[in-house]
């Protein structure tokens, strides 16, 4: 599966309006964007973030020939009053991957599965250090435990996005619950983690939990 994380700013609280846009374009055209899998929309503060799941064979020239789509095209003017872009002098919005980590069987052909999202901020110069991190303890059982299908680390401009895919909508509590049980592991690699990645707004920063994205739009093909 190749996943394509955009990243935008929201104009003021449109998630129903911005929704609704959404739905009314995957039923009528997603269906017949050869390979894609699943599209999520998630806000973080003002930060809107969109996630596209492509699968099968060359998935990642199938998510390029819907990029260049016409009816992507439109679709993007009529969210224009609603999302602009994160930074004006920025001509992409597209989040580059740096880690990708994924279970035994892969998650291509799953379905339901609930992607949490994690935003932060990180330098440049310490996402090679942020990955072999996660390498290490990706290497263990730990993900199996936590029940973590697929962890994927994307950077944007300073922005960092931490997603883990999980069965179902427990991602919140299953993190909770990993603080909870102390296990050594994910108590290191927080630890390890904590001078490398920064709070996105540390004005607001009250508990682990203000770090989560909300998701306010899924759409998923039918097996």
């Amino acid at each position: 599966m190749f996943t394509v994380v955009s990243v935008g700013r929201l104009n003021g609280e449109y998630g129903k309006e911005i929704s609704e846009i959404f739905a009314e374009f995957d039923a009528a055209t997603a269906p017949g964007i050869p390979g894609l899998k699943r599209r999520q929309l998630y806000s973080y503060y003002d930060v809107f973030v969109h996630i596209q799941d492509f699968t099968g064979e060359n998935a990642d020239e199938k998510a390029e020939a819907a990029a260049k789509d016409s009816r992507a095209a439109e679709l993007h003017e009529r969210l224009a009053p609603l999302i602009t872009a994160y930074d004006p002098t920025l001509a992409d919005d597209r989040a580059a991957p740096f880690y990708h980590w994924e279970g035994d069987p892969p998650v291509d052909k799953e379905t339901g599965l609930h992607s949490t999202v994690i935003v932060n901020r990180v330098a440049d110069e310490v996402v090679p250090e942020v990955a072999r991190l996660f390498g290490e303890l990706d290497a263990t059982d730990f993900p199996y435990r936590m029940g973590t299908r697929r962890r994927q680390l994307f950077s944007y401009h300073g922005v960092y996005f931490h997603i883990q895919d999980f069965p179902s909508e427990n991602g919140t509590a299953v993190i909770d619950q990993a603080w909870k049980q102390a296990d050594p592991r994910f108590v290191k690699i927080c630890a390890d983690l904590d001078p490398l990645v920064k709070k996105y707004a540390p004005e607001r920063w009250r508990s682990t939990a203000d770090q989560i994205a909300h998701r306010f739009y899924l759409w998923e093909a039918s097996a």
